[in-house]
């Protein structure tokens, strides 16, 4: 069912206060996992030395570094101002910019890629967001973005979530939100392209790991470093929120390899190219 605009507006508002909290945790607990695929998503959108990049839902700046590093003229921007604090801090040298991937603040034809890394789910209206980057992008440039992909059985969302589904008590205080995974599903993700007006979609799986010295590791990730999650999690009675965490860490023991416990948090990575 779809959401209400006034659930939409609700949910934006969650996001954009949630993501200004959970800024430097974010950072502390899944920067080294969402960079991971990176170099993946520059590849997708063709991204080369000179190549001029707008990276939207920038967070940190993980992507946009990347880009710097392939001498390409790089613009990041975010739709929360601590983030956009968080990126200039750890990557001065690069423009970053308060701005919604869903209303853009540049001119149309700018752009030779437009790239985003796992901000599409935390959009009230994703296909706004389509639409800007199709508009930013020069003719024949790529938009190429990440989410995370769906959850299975011993991989990071199907660990913690199944836990939650399994202990989790009802919450009605958090606002309804879109699918989470509504663009993992390539059928999906390659629809909105091609009503956009994208031709050649694509979407393929880019494989990530977290590397964790400890089983607790995993639920503390969800528990402190998300929004929506952490959410989900701090609202649970303390009693419940110990048996989803005893929960999530039997099944990362099982994943210990080598003194590391070894945790798949796969992306689902698509793209597109902009006609000419």
């Amino acid at each position: 069912m779809a959401l209400s605009d006034a659930e939409l507006r609700a949910f934006e508002e969650f996001e954009k206060a949630g993501w200004d909290r959970a800024a430097s945790r974010y950072h502390e607990h899944w920067g080294f996992l969402s960079c991971q695929s990176a170099e993946a998503m520059l590849n997708a959108a063709q991204v080369v030395d000179g190549s001029r990049v707008l990276d939207t839902a920038t967070g940190a700046g993980y992507v946009a570094a990347a880009a710097e590093q392939r001498r390409a003229t790089i613009t990041g921007v975010d739709f929360s101002a601590a983030q956009v604090e968080l990126a200039k801090d750890t990557y001065p040298e690069i423009d970053f910019k308060v701005a919604s991937a869903e209303a853009l603040p540049f001119a149309a034809n700018t752009f030779d890629a437009v790239v985003m890394g796992f901000g599409m789910n935390h959009l009230p209206n994703p296909e706004a967001a389509f639409g800007e980057a199709y508009r930013v992008l020069k003719e024949g440039g790529i938009f190429a973005f990440t989410v995370w992909a769906s959850p299975k059985p011993g991989e990071g969302f199907g660990i913690v979530l199944t836990a939650i589904d399994n202990h989790g008590e009802a919450n009605s205080k958090l606002p309804p939100a879109p699918p989470y995974f509504r663009f993992a599903d390539s059928l999906e993700a390659h629809r909105i392209f091609n009503l956009t007006g994208f031709v050649e979609p694509s979407t393929k799986i880019v494989p990530q790991y977290w590397r964790h010295k400890s089983p607790d590791d995993v639920f503390n990730a969800f528990n402190e470093g998300a929004v929506r999650a952490t959410a989900m999690l701090q609202s649970q009675p303390a009693r419940v929120r110990e048996a989803i965490r005893s929960t999530v860490r039997n099944e990362v023991l099982k994943l210990k390899k080598d003194n590391v416990y070894l945790v798949p948090v796969p992306a689902a990575l698509s793209s597109a190219r902009k006609p000419g």
